[in-house]
This record gives C-alpha cells, sequence and structure tokens, in this order.
C-alpha cells in the first residue's frame, strides 16, 4: 500500500517544512504517506491511515511527483 501511494498518488498536497503527503483511497479510509527530499532522493517520513472524509481533496492535485 505504501509504495503504491508513493508512486501512484491520486493526490499530492504541500505539507509543512518542504515535506509532500502523497493520498490514496482505500475503502473509506485514505494512506498518508508524509515524505521530503534529501538532496535528490524521497524520503519517507511517517505514514497513517485516518478516514477519507478528514483529508481527502478531490484528487488530481500534484505538487510533486516521485516519478516525473
Amino acid at each position: 500500500m505504501v509504495i503504491e501511494t508513493l508512486l501512484f498518488p491520486e493526490e499530492v498536497l504541500i505539507g509543512h517544512r518542504g515535506r509532500y503527503i502523497a493520498h490514496k483511497r482505500f475503502g473509506s479510509h485514505i494512506v498518508r504517506a508524509i515524505y521530503e527530499y534529501d538532496e535528490k532522493l524521497p524520503v519517507l517520513i511517517t505514514v497513517y491511515f485516518p478516514y477519507i472524509d478528514r483529508y481527502f481533496k478531490g484528487g488530481d492535485i500534484y505538487e510533486d511527483k516521485i516519478l516525473k
């Protein structure tokens, strides 16, 4: 789930301190994978699985893409 969320997110938002938040829906929840870059390498900070209605913005927002 986490790799799929990072590589094929439904949306990516900008978080605090230059971090990015990748979202992928799974049922009534989403995977939120928070990551940042160490030079050019993406580094995963944390992952959690909240309810979809709390954070999901509707998709198709891509502030960043790991696979460009």
